[in-house]
């Protein structure tokens, strides 16, 4: 692996932060303080192009890979534009790599154009109250009815349902205890978040987050065989294909809300003056900034290694790519941490925007995949441990 970015990367990066610099403090403020979507950002990165970085050029994208994608993912987050990031993990990565990876030639030709434009939003439905990180007890149904299915059922914590023009739906189509194994019988099917059989409420929340969430109640889905993606009964395979990809994007995600609040830290600490000094002189204030700091350049290093292994075929993919969550979850997390005691009382304050990282932060260390679930997998499948969990 060359750690060395190209000048191709370098003129990515510097168009990106073009665009983040027409976004100001204040305007992030106000997305803040409404709750509401940042779409002229996203807008100006769609036309750019940028959502598209991974699909293949004969579908409108620019036939890149994940490396690039989270090359430019960095660039937005070190140019305080890091909350666009989760609108790649949506598009990019749900739709995108789904389809790139299992779609038919019709269904890329249908809808990768969309995600390379920018003009299509995907969202996911695949945790369920009942069954959570638990992905081979889902409960959703999709039943054969002539030439389609049927599909019943809820699913919670679905992100962007409300602007989304698809969803990426896993339902069981075949009952658990007839598979073959817990974790067939599952597929995939994309459907249209507006259709009069889905019903989605949205989820409060006590504390900040980039995206609105929320409930889905299917009653009586009717979908026929264009809407299958990939094989019938191998869905949680194929999506957990899909996921090693959104580790790394969701990884970027949290490690932006690590270097936002970081670097509004380390400015704090140089401007902020005590007892004729600044506070940053002093190591009680200095040291876990530093800390913080060497923490998020180890996860930077393994969220661009992991990208890279994907992109290669090289290695364990999906040990790269856990490994990489979790050490950017804990690297925001500890920055967030560092900022938060940097800023005392000013930390709370919407002008300063670290708590809203904080926040983000701490709920990435728990979604959309737990860092207990991660040292699971590690446990069994990179140390070679017994399972420590059940299904």
């Amino acid at each position: 692996m060359n750690f060395e970015l190209s000048e191709e990367h370098k003129l990515m990066q510097s168009a990106v932060k073009d665009i983040a610099s027409q976004y100001d403090s204040e305007y992030w403020q106000d997305v803040h303080e409404h709750q509401r979507v940042p779409e002229e950002i996203f807008s100006d990165l769609a036309e750019g192009g940028w959502f598209g970085i991974p699909i293949p050029e004969e579908y409108g994208g620019q036939g890149m890979g994940l490396f690039d994608t989270a090359i430019v993912m960095e660039a937005l987050c070190e140019a305080h534009a890091w909350e666009t990031t989760f609108r790649f993990t949506m598009s990019t990565v749900f739709g995108g790599t789904t389809l790139v990876e299992n779609g038919t030639e019709a269904q890329k030709e249908k809808y990768l154009p969309g995600i390379a434009n920018g003009e299509d939003v995907w969202a996911l439905g695949l945790t369920e109250p009942d069954a959570g990180l638990n992905s081979s007890s889902l409960t959703t149904r999709a039943e054969r009815d002539g030439d389609g299915w049927v599909i019943n059922g809820q699913k919670q914590w679905t992100s962007g349902m409300e602007f989304a023009d698809h969803l990426l739906l896993l339902a069981r189509t075949t009952p658990k205890d007839e598979a073959g194994s817990r974790t067939e019988g599952l597929t995939m099917f994309v459907v249209d978040p507006e259709h009069e059989a889905l019903d989605y409420r949205e989820i409060p929340l006590d504390i900040y987050f980039t995206e609105p969430t929320y409930d889905v109640f299917i009653e009586d889905l009717a979908v026929d065989e264009s809407q299958v993606i990939g094989e019938v009964g191998q869905g949680l395979y194929q999506i957990f294909g899909m996921l090693n990809n959104e580790r790394v994007t969701a990884g970027l995600s949290s490690w932006g809300a690590g270097k936002e609040a970081l670097d509004t830290a380390v400015q704090y600490a140089k401007d902020r003056a005590v007892w004729n000094e600044p506070i940053g002189a002093h190591q009680a204030i200095q040291h876990p900034l530093a800390e913080a700091h060497a923490e998020m350049e180890s996860a930077r290093t393994s969220l661009r290694e992991a990208a890279w292994k994907y992109d290669n075929d090289v290695g364990n993919v999906a040990e790269a790519s856990n490994v990489a969550n979790y050490l950017a979850g804990k690297a925001a997390w500890n920055a967030t941490e560092a900022a938060m005691t940097t800023l005392g009382g000013m930390s709370a304050s919407a002008e300063m925007g670290v708590a809203a990282a904080w926040g983000v932060a701490r709920h990435l260390r728990t979604g959309p995949v737990s860092e207990e679930m991660i040292l699971n997998y590690i446990g069994q499948h990179s140390l070679g441990l017994p399972r420590s969990y059940q299904m």
